[in-house]
């Protein structure tokens, strides 16, 4: 009789039946949506099942729903106690781990679902399958239901009409509640631009050899075009959330443009950075400095909304231009409110040697580290620094190592605390310069002189 009522419904064959339902599971067919599934009934389902929150792929919270005494629904309005945990409580760590870590990522490709993203706001209802006093480690719960049609946040009910809260609306929520309901919704949002960049990534063909991908949004018609393709380059986004620009310098004067450049150009690295900030989804169009054209150049680059400068130091005085006026053009952008990474005071005072001295206070510094200016402060400190420790001597200017000098003193003979002594003048100091390991011998006397 069950047989038949799952088939045709009622019939003489399938006796007398109280239920609402007409049966005729399997009507239509598959297609139609004709269905059943037969799963072991599992009793400890009495003791309630756990909802998983989830938004993508991460878990954002429990919910334990017992039935009402009796019952075997936690289905909500029906008497139903909920218990609410976050996504890390303990007694459910083993459940979490082995769904969350090994099974999630297999679940959208067991369903035939392997080039669709994971729901952005869904639920899975867990039940206890185990015998009654299997300890929690050991316990299986299995999946009773996925939940991604139109999944509620339930701290969200307040803003919902009834017959009792007509007007009912985004308002009524209360304040507690938000900050919650913010969490949930800026993961979504996070999630959203993750699975959109995914997607983006995989779409987005480079650019091949030849292939010029810097030249919109932003019309850079005007400059001289240095570099002999974008080779590694993603698209640009057709509705850019910012319009951005990494500048290079290609030195005419020099092999390759520069002994940072590849083949084509660019600085070895432009192509990832550029890249990165596309995928987040904004232009970067990649152009250079020429410093014939300074005046074009710095119109055109007041049309974006933010400039990564990628030239390396020395290479616009190794071009023939002028670094100086550079910086300054580059000042009057950042304070016109266009974002400049590095702009040139963070290149002076956070790139500068005597940064080092405005941390030494810090935990990350060393007490003893100090920056001269003028050549009396230079000689009384190096001499009462020398004395007590093993030195890094590094000039302001200059890159590559050049000036950055390794001193130790030849004797091994150092004070053992910081101020305790100067060095004599007569000292002779093992040294060695960072830019080739090169070593020589050298005074104190000898030293500070060669430094003025």
């Amino acid at each position: 009789e069950f047989v038949e009522f799952c088939l045709n419904g009622r019939t003489s064959k399938s006796g007398t039946w109280t239920t609402t339902g007409v049966g005729k599971y399997l009507e239509g067919g598959k297609a139609a949506g004709g269905q059943l599934v037969d799963q072991r009934f599992c009793p400890r389902i009495v003791e309630g099942e756990l909802r998983y929150n989830m938004v993508g792929d991460a878990l954002i919270g429990i919910i334990h729903k017992k039935p009402k005494e009796g019952g075997i629904s936690a289905v909500g309005g029906t008497g139903s106690i909920y218990t609410y945990y976050g996504p890390k409580e303990k007694k459910f760590a083993s459940l979490t781990k082995s769904f969350v870590t090994t099974d999630l990522p297999k679940v959208m490709p067991a369903l035939g679902l392997g080039d669709e993203p994971i729901p952005l706001w869904w639920t899975s209802d867990f039940i206890n399958s185990s015998p009654p006093g299997t300890a929690a480690k050991d316990e299986k719960w299995i999946v009773g239901e996925f939940n991604c049609s139109c999944v509620g946040i339930s701290k969200c009910l307040p803003a919902y009409c009834k017959d009792d809260t007509p007007n009912a609306c985004y308002n009524d929520i209360p304040k507690k509640d938000l900050n919650e309901i913010k969490t949930i919704s800026d993961l979504l949002g996070q999630k959203a631009v993750q699975i959109l960049v995914k997607i983006a990534r995989e779409k987005g063909k480079p650019a091949v050899v030849g292939d010029y991908f810097s030249g919109t949004p932003v019309d850079i018609s005007a400059l001289t075009k240095m570099s002999k393709d974008d080779l590694g380059l993603l698209p640009q986004p057709a509705t850019p959330r910012f319009k951005t620009a990494l500048i290079g310098l290609y030195v005419r004067a020099q092999p390759y443009g520069g002994s940072d450049k590849s083949s084509n150009g660019h600085r070895y690295d432009t192509i990832p950075f550029a890249n990165g900030m596309i995928m987040a989804g904004m232009s970067c169009q990649l152009i250079h400095y020429v410093h014939q054209e300074h005046d074009k150049f710095f119109e055109v680059v007041k049309n974006f909304d933010a400039l990564v400068v990628r030239c390396n130091p020395g290479q616009i005085k190794a071009d023939g231009g002028d670094q100086g006026k550079f910086d300054d053009s580059m000042r009057a952008i950042r304070k016109a409110g266009i974002q400049v990474w590095p702009s040139p005071d963070v290149m002076e005072f956070m790139g500068a040697k005597d940064a080092l001295c405005k941390i030494a206070d810090m935990s990350i510094g060393l007490e003893d580290t100090l920056a001269y200016y003028d050549e009396a402060a230079f000689s009384a400190g190096f001499k009462k620094t020398m004395a007590f420790q093993p030195r890094v001597i590094k000039q302001n200017r200059g890159s590559s190592g050049e000036g950055i000098w390794i001193i130790k003193l030849k004797s091994g003979s150092y004070c053992s605390s910081f101020g305790e002594k100067s060095c004599a003048d007569d000292e002779v100091l093992d040294m060695m310069e960072a830019n080739d390991n090169h070593s020589e011998e050298h005074t104190v006397a000898e030293f500070v002189e060669f430094c003025l």
